[in-house]
């Protein structure tokens, strides 16, 4: 069989944007506004619920969070 150089011949095309994902994926750290007493609460995304625009946060004291799904904002750590 022969060798044939092909350097130059073919190009690979990536997409140049991918598409971002706005949905709230389970496992990640979040903040969100506590639903029964308004503050802002930290903790690890557990379940979501879409009939009532509701989240569930699990705190770092291991406890679980109703909170607003409109108002989860992911947290970035700068380490």
């Amino acid at each position: 069989m022969s060798e044939q150089c092909v350097k130059g011949k073919w190009k690979l095309r990536a997409p140049s944007k991918l598409p971002k994902s706005s949905y709230p994926m389970v496992g990640m750290v979040y903040e969100g506004v506590d639903k029964f007493f308004g503050r802002r609460t930290i903790g690890v995304l557990v379940e979501m619920f879409d009939q009532n625009d509701e989240a569930v946060l699990k705190t770092i004291e291991n406890k679980l969070v109703s909170v607003d799904k409109t108002s989860l904002k992911i947290v970035v750590s700068k380490e």
